[in-house]
């Protein structure tokens, strides 16, 4: 059974390699290059106009905020839905890992990414209320699935085609969801509120599977009431703790932009390797975490903007340039801001090692960027690899003792580097007053992946289970940890705001991973009712309810995985929609523009005539006597002429 689920991972790991790597990020950033150039930078040149018709509408009095439709969305609930999805743990874990990873420079492409992906989701949005159909009780159902099969059927005459990839998209949201959109969100609230407050997994679990009951069985119009609420508070929760810690860290700023600029343009190589693969590391991970964050091109936030009661595709797209720019421009940027602003006092790793006991350390691996007040930076523009040879759980062995090694004194190190007889090197260590000696990384075994651009460590001496004549614990090795993600973020705010950091963190991952789940759940039901109609949607939501207690107490890392490929392959059939009938997506913005000049140009709001726009999956009694009462009245209409 561990050899299929070994090879099953091995599959997904070569599969995920190439969803997330490098030709779908250039679908992805393609896709949003090419739909930029053809409406000629609709998302720069009238990005006033969707502020102005987007965020700033809902403070006039003429603004929809109520609805005018029965079971449909406002546009704020939309937009609201949608950023529940697509902010989340990643805007807090995802940036950092980004950071450390690609360096400050991969936040530049990271803004570049969120440009092109405003034209990717406006096209998307457009495309997914012109195709959208309507349900019987007054509720729209939108996406790709629909655009793929009736933009392919009436554009191109190619039913059978566009039915197999909105089958495709459809299978690969409602897979993902339990993932994605589920278990790893809500194991992410387990982990943060059992770590800062001491809850059970299991009653975080129960907890919120019933509150998601409530939300989620009250369908799509309670999901939109739910999130206008909760995600404008949780944004402005997590904006302001961004804008506290950057006025603390004020005089880093200039800083912080230039390693951005710096580190994004920067042509030098890592480890002697080729030039210019420093700005390569940046543009991938700027991108992923770009692509990622926003979702633009994966089509699944177009779901909840089609639920909106607005009647204009350009207008609702323009909801979506303004989600685009606050998820990535707003909210992933005050995480770049956290944490490269921040730094710490914190002793160098040799100068642990020579006091190393079983408590977690923070260590920087280079302390000689030190600032006058002894600080150094979380994350710089310069990259580092791990000094010490480590096992795949990240431990190190601790052998001999320093006086069978003789000190190294030909290379220059910033490390008090020892020779064993075996050619081999080692750093010394001592603990409880024992000396040690622990293996270094050979570096002409290191490659570009060895590197990274963080300068914090967390250290700890692993116990034999044996003590010595004195008590202490004899120890066997030690676990070097490199900071990021949430901890890391954790660590920048804690500098400035002390114990209450990890706390403060908490409630901004528990709301950013709820709301995420909230909006993925319609996304994976309305993939379910486009599968299999409406009683494969309550199946759904019932399973979909179990798995909340399921993700909260269990890690099932190759679930999460599968899930991860599966929300990547998503972009493949709805980006081939997208680019097919972009031709529409251009007639309709011509169109909308045009009316404004000229009221009597007919508008181009829907794809359907008469009774086409009825969604067939709902086609149940009322919806059959609303097409007949329809018909006999047309039928009257024309006897009266």
């Amino acid at each position: 059974m561990n050899n299929v689920i070994e090879q099953i991972a091995s599959i997904n790991s070569t599969l995920n390699g190439y969803v997330w790597g490098v030709p779908m990020l250039c679908l992805i950033l393609g896709t949003g290059i090419f739909i930029t150039l053809r409406s000629k930078f609709f998302q720069v040149t009238h990005f006033g106009e969707a502020l102005n018709s987007t965020i700033s509408s809902i403070f006039k009095k003429s603004s929809d905020k109520k609805g005018n439709q029965k079971n449909a969305l406002t546009q704020f609930q939309a937009l609201t839905t949608a950023l529940a999805s697509t902010i989340g743990t990643g805007n807090i874990a995802g940036v950092a890992t980004a950071i450390v990873v690609g360096g400050p420079g991969s936040i530049f492409w990271m803004w570049v990414c969120a440009i092109f992906g405003m034209g990717t989701h406006f096209a998307e949005i457009i495309l997914g209320l012109y195709y959208r159909k309507k349900d019987t009780d007054g509720s729209y159902k939108g996406g790709p699935m629909y655009y793929l099969e009736n933009g392919f059927k009436k554009e191109y005459h190619l039913p059978v085609i566009g039915k197999i990839l909105a089958i495709l998209f459809s299978l690969f949201t409602f897979i993902a969801s339990f993932g994605i959109g589920n278990m790893s969100q809500i194991n992410s609230i387990s982990d943060a509120l059992h770590t800062n407050f001491g809850v059970s997994a299991m009653y975080v679990g129960i907890v919120i599977a019933v509150i998601s009951a409530l939300v989620i069985f009250g369908g799509i119009k309670r999901i939109g009431q739910v999130a206008e609420r909760i995600v404008p508070f949780m944004s402005l929760f997590y904006i302001v703790i961004g804008l506290v810690i950057v006025i603390l860290n004020a005089k880093n700023i200039p800083l912080v932009f230039s390693s951005i600029i710096g580190g994004a343009l920067d042509t030098k190589a890592i480890a002697g390797g080729a030039l210019g693969t420093v700005i390569m590391r940046a543009m991938t991970y700027g991108f992923k975490r770009g692509a990622f964050s926003n979702e633009a091109g994966l089509g699944s936030s177009v779901m909840a903007h089609a639920s909106s009661s607005e009647q204009e595709p350009v207008k609702q797209g323009m909801w979506g340039i303004f989600e685009i720019f606050f998820d990535t421009i707003i909210v992933c940027t005050f995480t770049a801001l956290i944490v490269l602003s921040s730094n710490l006092h914190a002793p160098s790793l040799y100068t642990a090692l020579n006091n190393l006991t079983t408590e977690e350390t923070i260590v920087c691996i280079d302390d000689s960027l030190k600032d006058t007040d002894g600080n150094v930076m979380l994350v710089d523009d310069n990259f580092y690899h791990m000094p010490i040879k480590l096992d795949s759980k990240n431990n190190a062995p601790l052998v001999g003792s320093i006086f069978d090694f003789t000190p190294d004194t030909k290379l220059p190190n910033i490390y008090p580097v020892h020779n064993s007889p075996n050619g081999k090197k080692y750093l010394p260590a001592i603990a409880y007053g024992k000396s040690y000696m622990i293996e270094m990384l050979p570096e002409n075994t290191t490659d570009d992946n060895d590197y990274f651009f963080g300068n914090v460590l967390k250290i700890k001496g692993i116990p034999s289970g044996e003590i010595d004549q004195n008590g202490n614990p004899i120890l066997s090795g030690i676990h070097v940890e490199k900071v990021n993600g949430v901890s890391l973020v954790t660590m920048a705010v804690s500098n400035k705001l002390s114990h209450i950091a990890g706390k403060i963190l908490a409630i901004a991952v528990t709301l950013f991973a709820f709301t995420t789940v909230l909006g993925w759940s319609y996304y994976g039901s309305n993939s379910a009712n486009y599968l299999f109609g409406k009683f494969g949607t309550f199946i759904y939501k019932v399973a979909f309810i179990f798995f909340i207690i399921v993700g909260a107490t269990m890690k099932l890392d190759l679930v999460w995985d599968i899930s991860d490929t599966l929300n990547g392959l998503m972009a493949v059939p709805n980006l081939l929609g997208v680019l097919l009938l972009s031709p529409i997506v251009f007639k309709i913005i011509k169109n909308y523009y045009d009316r404004k000049k000229n009221k009597g140009i007919k508008p181009m709001i829907t794809a359907y005539v008469g009774n086409e726009i009825y969604d067939e999956k709902s086609n149940t009694k009322k919806a059959i006597v609303n097409k007949k009462t329809t018909v006999k009245n047309n039928k009257k209409k024309s006897k009266k002429k």
